[in-house]
C-alpha cells in the first residue's frame, strides 16, 4: 500500500504549498501528487485550479498573471494561524523534496 499525499495534506494545510508538503513528508508519505499550471512569464506554479479564487485571496486565471503577481497573493488566507504563504513553483518543490529518499511523485 502506498501513502499518497494528494495537494499535500490538504485538509489540516494550504492545499499544494510548501507547508503543505512538508508536514506530509514528516507524516511519513511515500508520494506526493500536485498539479501544474503555468504562468503568464512561463514558470510553472503549483497550482490546483485554473483560476486563482478558490485557494488564493486572488482572481481570475493563473495563466494571465506573471509569477512575480503570484508570489505576491496569499495562498492561506483560509488558514489564517498560519500568517501568509506563496504559491510555489515547480523548481522550489523539486529542489527540497527530490532529495527525499524514497519519495516519489504524481505531478
Amino acid at each position: 500500500m502506498m501513502r499518497v499525499a494528494h495537494r499535500g495534506l490538504a485538509g489540516l494545510y494550504p492545499e499544494n504549498t510548501m507547508i503543505s508538503f512538508r508536514n506530509a513528508v514528516r507524516a511519513g508519505v511515500d508520494q506526493l501528487e500536485t498539479d501544474v499550471h503555468m504562468t503568464k512569464d512561463g514558470e510553472l506554479v503549483l497550482i490546483h485550479d485554473a483560476t486563482l479564487d478558490r485557494t488564493t485571496n486572488g482572481v481570475g486565471p493563473v495563466k494571465n498573471c506573471t509569477l512575480q503577481q503570484l508570489k505576491m497573493l496569499d495562498a492561506s488566507y483560509k488558514f489564517p494561524e498560519l500568517g501568509r504563504v506563496q504559491i510555489p513553483t515547480l523548481r522550489e518543490f523539486f529542489e527540497e523534496f527530490a532529495p527525499v529518499e524514497g519519495m516519489t511523485f504524481d505531478i
